[in-house]
């Protein structure tokens, strides 16, 4: 158990750094495999893919299958989840990333529609269900791992980790981006846009090898009992947790995502702002999430994650009102503005809910509950800069994403006054009101050997 300062039985302040480590650079292939796709759906997919359909619906479709990644994120959630539950973080987690790596980097390799015809749209939609299925493992076994690694004291910087990883990972994304357009020039529509893909081997094995230099998580290595279907766990006895930690984060995704791909399509498209510009303003945006999430992290150890979570919502709703006015000048200085506003907003927002949805679920289903909300916020979020295009399309302008912003952020600040206080809380005790698993029902062979 961890008490306060106290760390749990079986880590060690050096395993604690190396988990951390270990989730952030995890993370960060994830969500740099992720973010490549996003920009190159803003970017290229509409004439690579989708040219038959002309300029506006090519780029919604294209915007559909970013989408789609977000559909299978859930999908991943519960796969993942069940195996992180039943057999081990550790083990899951290097599932993940073996998962993203090979998807990712055979999205490099697909051809075109001028190639192999219509082909080529239904092999990315089958390797982008693969990325969101990855994904969908990914951030919450993070999450898990880092957080039952940590004392409830630093329970936020450690839980930080995962969620540096993941901006560090669009960051890295978006560098990868403006390094290579101005590369290849004239063909980056033919090569360019692949290398970003192709270099994911790199990262994995970077990621890979510091996944295997991590210990399972203390209470996983303690726990003779686990359910046999976890999921069927998370929904019959903590409905209430898994739809309020579900709900706080739907407002600062759709907004996260509609700035990062609707907001980058939309000058460009109608205002004539160039690509690279579009993409510096995510570049300065994405530094923000980087440096300042672990300081936000110990904020949250410091006044609490909930003040913080509240604090951040009330900003980011206030700031909803004022992006889409700002980017629509067609200002670069402006447009630079508003991407740092949300930014910096959306850390604050964003910092306190690793800790958050640990706390919400006990050891024996934490990675599915922690990976299942988490990612049921990213399906409503990852839908936003689709539902964007869809209202520009049907003609009622940027007030109607103003609206979709306002209700999503409005949402999650519902839920986050649903919260309880939980900084002191002890990870291992989540849950203790409510019925163990049956030990005669899939026992694990520790649990065997006691009941003899």
């Amino acid at each position: 158990m961890v008490q306060n300062g106290q760390r749990a039985e079986g880590s060690t302040p050096t395993q604690a750094r190396r988990v951390w480590t270990s989730s952030f650079l995890g993370s960060v292939i994830e969500f740099y495999d992720f973010s490549i796709y996003a920009t190159a759906s803003a970017l290229v997919l509409a004439p690579l893919f989708f040219s038959e359909a002309g300029p506006g619906l090519g780029q919604i479709l294209a915007f559909a299958t970013l989408a789609i990644g977000y559909v299978a994120r859930p999908i991943g959630a519960m796969i993942f989840g069940h195996f992180g539950d039943r057999i081990g973080r550790k083990s899951t987690l290097i599932a993940t990333i073996v998962l993203m790596a090979v998807s990712t980097f055979l999205i490099g390799c697909v051809p075109t529609t001028a190639q192999i015809g219509q082909l080529a749209p239904v092999l990315l939609v089958l390797l982008r269900l693969l990325q969101g299925i990855s994904v969908g493992g990914e951030w919450g076994g993070g999450v898990t791992l880092s957080t039952e690694h940590s004392t409830a004291r630093r329970r936020g910087l450690m839980g930080s980790a995962t969620l540096a990883g993941s901006a560090g990972g669009v960051l890295l994304g978006f560098v990868a981006f403006a390094v290579i357009r101005p590369l290849s020039g004239d063909s980056f529509l033919t090569w360019g846009w692949r290398v970003p893909f192709l270099f994911t081997v790199v990262l994995f094995g970077l990621a890979f090898y510091m996944r295997l230099r991590v210990h399972e998580s203390p209470l996983m290595s303690t726990t003779s009992e686990r359910d046999a279907l976890p999921i069927k766990t998370t929904f019959v006895h903590y409905p209430g947790a898994l739809l309020r930690a579900a709900g706080i984060g739907i407002g600062p995704f759709i907004m996260q995502q509609v700035l990062l791909t609707f907001f980058i399509a939309y000058p460009v498209s109608n205002l004539g702002v160039s690509q690279a510009d579009m993409v510096n303003a995510s570049i300065v945006a994405t530094v923000i999430n980087v440096a300042l999430i672990p300081l936000a992290g110990l904020l949250t150890d410091r006044i609490g994650r909930r003040r913080v979570l509240l604090i951040g919502l009330v900003l980011q709703l206030i700031n909803a009102f004022l992006v889409a006015p700002m980017i629509s000048t067609g200002d670069y200085g402006l447009i630079l503005a508003s991407f740092a506003l949300v930014a910096v907003f959306h850390v604050i927002c964003f910092a306190p809910l690793a800790a958050l949805l640990a706390e919400s679920f006990p050891s024996r289903v934490r990675y599915t509950g922690v990976s299942v909300s988490y990612q049921l916020a990213s399906l409503v979020g990852g839908f936003g800069p689709l539902i964007a295009s869809l209202l520009m399309g049907a003609g009622l302008g940027l007030p109607a994403v103003t609206t979709l912003l306002v209700v999503g952020l409005a949402l999650s600040l519902g839920c986050a006054l649903l919260l309880p206080r939980s900084n002191d809380i002890d990870l291992a005790r989540v849950g203790e009101d409510t019925p163990g698993p049956d030990p005669d029902v899939n026992p694990t062979p520790r649990a065997v050997a006691q009941s003899g």
